[in-house]
């Protein structure tokens, strides 16, 4: 058997997706989904009289992915072309003349489309899992590190301090967002949809009449535990588009998590380290290589969800309907939950295992290079407190900066030569504002508020029955 490269290679998989994942854009899945529709249709039309209940009966006995496999599906697709057409007479050899009362009214896209949302659902919730136990870690661990002093850095240059707590907590708050965009947007898409050719239920009308067919699309969304919606669907790609535009945006928050964390363990840098068996190997050539490949990993995989998301936004379909969406679709949808699911499960490990290095955070804060310079605003706000003056703070000390890197001195030797300067400070007040650990501001405050509010949501959340089935609490 030869696998296709990469989401079902033996050797390349597990880069780009998870087994769980996997398993739910089977082409077994999706065609189980194709037959939870087409049974919940049935027992509908059976109950409301618009199909004959023995019938009804011979088809649900024989629906089923154990009679109706894709093998069969695929003999029947390599003369007759049409998928839906296909499955239908592969299904009248299995079922008999009872088949002949099956798949009475709907049309091509109600199964693929309200199978496709089954399909998304499992996904969906496997998703949001995920992203509650990032959340989780996330906060625990900023929580443990809001007064690990580390250095702020804007441009990949010195900046200020803040703490690393403080940074976990900003990310921590981003995926709480992810979250909460996710629930909010299922309202618009967790739907099934049942209307046939062009979306006005002809069919079903003719059958049935119009208060009967309104019954039979609430009976059969509702048999699924979807909602039913407010007017026809086929034409709304936006519903699909939007759920994959919230995956991109979540997989560019995870790969700037992991081009940061890659940036961090540099050798020069070694302020953390991604977590690897004593076992890994990184380099084919370099028996001492340790490098950071499930970070960097992450956002590439990032970048192709978001050209995935592209596409979904891309599409444009004439009239009622047409075939233009079909690749994209059922290419876009499995692979970006694929892929987004894989980059989630590699920040947990990461983030879960990482190892902080706050001694060297500390040594990189007065690193040779950066000659003390990095405490500039917090002397000028002082020198602003004492004069007034504010813009000839900052001229002033600007100056002696550029001087301080000129001549490879420390900054506050080169202050300590301006009469200016040391007029202003005594040796007391000038120990405090050099001591740059002290100046974090509101760093550990906003990390502690931070995951305060968040805990309250999850709190709430697990009140509601949201979240279930494990200790989702945070200790704050």
């Amino acid at each position: 058997m030869n696998r296709l490269m990469p989401f079902t290679s033996m050797l390349l998989q597990d880069m780009v997706s998870t087994e769980e994942m996997r398993k739910i854009w089977s082409e077994e899945n999706m065609l189980q989904k194709w037959i939870d529709v087409e049974r919940a249709i049935t027992e509908a039309q059976s109950k409301l009289g618009m199909i004959p209940q023995g019938a009804a009966k011979k088809i649900l006995e024989k629906l089923s992915i154990q009679h109706l496999c894709s093998k069969r599906i695929y003999e029947k697709k390599k003369n007759i072309s049409h998928i839906m057409v296909s499955f239908i007479k592969a299904f009248r050899e299995i079922c008999g003349t009872a088949a002949e009362h099956f798949h009475i009214g709907p049309t091509t896209q109600d199964i693929l489309d309200t199978g496709l949302t089954l399909q998304m659902k499992e996904a969906h919730n496997l998703i949001m899992n995920q992203m509650y136990e990032l959340e989780q870690i996330l906060c625990d661990r900023a929580l443990e590190h809001k007064n690990t002093v580390m250095m702020g850095r804007t441009h990949q240059q010195h900046a200020v301090p803040c703490t690393f707590g403080f940074i976990l907590a900003i990310w921590a708050s981003e995926i709480r967002d992810h979250i909460e965009r996710a629930r909010e947007s299922e309202k618009r898409w967790l739907l099934g949809n049942l209307t046939g050719m062009v979306g006005s239920q002809n069919a079903f009308v003719e059958l049935a009449g119009i208060k009967t067919t309104t019954k039979l699309q609430k009976m059969v969304c509702n048999n699924l535990n979807l909602k039913s919606p407010m007017i026809d669907l086929h034409s709304r790609t936006d519903r699909f588009s939007g759920v994959i535009s919230n995956l991109a945006q979540l997989c560019s928050s995870l790969g700037k998590i992991g081009i940061n964390i890659s940036n961090w363990q540099r050798s020069e840098v070694m302020e953390v380290q991604e977590p690897h068996d004593e076992m890994q190997s990184f380099s084919s050539t370099n028996p001492n290589k340790i490098n950071p490949d499930d970070s960097e990993q992450v956002e590439g995989l990032a970048k192709l969800v978001r050209c995935h998301a592209l596409a979904m936004q891309d599409i444009q379909m004439l009239d009622n309907r047409d075939a233009s969406r079909m690749p994209v679709l059922f290419v876009t949808i499995p692979l970006n939950y694929m892929m987004a699911s894989k980059a989630i499960s590699t920040t947990i490990k990461n983030l879960a295992g990482l190892v902080v290095h706050d001694d060297i955070m500390f040594k990189n804060m007065v690193h040779a290079n950066v000659l003390g310079q990095t405490i500039a605003e917090r002397l000028m706000i002082a020198m602003y407190k004492k004069t007034g003056e504010k813009i000839k703070a900052y001229d002033f000390l600007n100056k002696y900066a550029k001087k301080s890197r000129r001549e490879r001195r420390l900054f506050r030797d080169v202050l300590a030569e301006e009469e200016y300067f040391s007029i202003l400070f005594d040796e007391k007040e000038l120990e405090r504002l050099f001591d740059i650990t002290t100046y974090t501001g509101t760093a550990t405050y906003q990390c502690e508020n931070a995951i305060k509010i968040i805990g309250e949501k999850r709190k709430n959340e697990i009140s509601e029955g949201i979240l279930v089935g494990k200790n989702y609490k945070i200790k704050l």
